[in-house]
């Protein structure tokens, strides 16, 4: 049998890929392909240490040293595959995108499996740097305010995030230099459906794609633009989660005045400059491409202009909004005069008719 490790990149529907192989598991099953899971969650070994949860990356990862990351994984992932290969399965399938930058944590395992006759494939999709700059501005810059004061434009941002993050060559080469033809990298902007190029990829048809993840609204963007830079410290996006349900009451005190969303997002000139910048990177990448017979990262067209709402798309947000506020506020004002009701009928004493009891 084959395990197939597909590594990331994030910001390349891995989430889609992902949600779309859980969905799928029954379907999968008959082709002969079990899904292990993002943790190996979906593995049957016993014992299973504490990060075989679907929300264990944090606990492996970041938790978890090294040496023993390593050893834990090991032990996993002998005793499953040596089980789905006495069931007769051909394929098991693990994705996690934190592998690509996190491989000592993980490759010592997976090269000790290959030295012991264990057939291994790892793929791995990449992305055009600027609109991965793009989409990654607008997911831990906006979005995921991950860092203090606020809300930065995409050039003063940058440094903040950490300018590494925008060369993916050198976290892949370790793979490479680990797996060489066994490792597939593919062109995430040249694959459209990137679930049903997984999928085609590895012989695998009859499944559904879910897509996750999809770059909200204009309007939504920059309501919780706003939200963000309202607050001084970092903001996860769970906290914005309540809003686009119902309008809430927030202090509205120090709210520093923002351009237009097009005006923060990066503009052609800074996304070109990047792009030159990762010429370097840009052709290690595709050289990787090219020998996995994808064709190189296409740079001919610019990336989506991210436009600043219309008057229109905020009225409509905001009318949403207030009508959703207006709904709950009538709710809750008959649930207090419910309540008080009650309490007034609990507190009063009962009437008489003057006779003595």
């Amino acid at each position: 049998m084959k395990l197939v490790v597909h590594i990331g990149h994030g910001k390349t529907g891995s989430t889609s890929i992902q949600q779309s192989l859980l969905a799928a598991r029954p379907a999968l099953a008959t082709q002969g392909v079990h899904y292990l899971g993002l943790m190996l969650e979906h593995a049957q070994n016993a014992p299973r240490p504490a990060w075989q949860i679907m929300s264990g990356s944090n606990q492996f990862f970041d938790g978890t040293d090294p040496a023993t990351a390593n050893a834990e994984l090991l032990a996993v992932l002998e005793s499953e595959l040596a089980r789905l290969d006495r069931a007769g399965v051909a394929r098991a399938i693990w994705s996690n995108e934190w592998l690509l930058e996190r491989s000592r944590s993980v490759l010592p395992a997976l090269c000790d499996l290959k030295r012991r006759g264990q057939a291994i494939e790892i793929q791995c999709y990449v992305r055009r740097h600027d609109k991965w700059a793009q989409s990654a501005y607008a997911q831990w810059g906006l979005k995921h305010k991950s860092y203090a004061g606020p809300i930065r434009d995409f050039a003063s941002w940058l440094p903040v995030f950490g300018d590494r993050e925008f060369r993916f060559a050198p976290a892949l080469a370790i793979w490479e230099a680990a797996f060489g033809p066994d490792l597939r990298v593919f062109n995430f902007d040249a694959a459209g459906d990137v679930v049903q190029h997984f999928l085609a990829a590895n012989g695998l048809h009859d499944v559904e794609s879910i897509t996750e993840n999809v770059s909200p609204d204009p309007a939504i963007t920059a309501a919780q633009t706003v939200f963000n830079t309202m607050r001084r410290d970092q903001v996860l996006p769970t906290a914005f989660d309540g809003v686009q349900n119902m309008l809430r009451r927030h202090d509205q005190t120090g709210g520093a005045p923002l351009p237009p969303i097009d005006r923060l997002m990066p503009s052609a000139g800074v996304l070109h400059d990047l792009v030159r910048d990762r010429a370097a990177d840009i052709a290690q990448i595709d050289a990787m491409l090219a020998r996995s017979g994808e064709p190189p990262l296409a740079f001919d067209s610019p990336p989506r202009q991210t436009l600043h709402p219309s008057p229109w798309e905020m009225d409509q947000l905001m009318l949403k909004l207030i009508f959703a506020l207006t709904a709950e506020l009538g709710g809750l004002r008959h649930q207090v005069a419910t309540l008080q009701k009650q309490l007034a009928d609990q507190t009063t004493p009962p009437k008489t008719d003057g006779a003595r009891p």
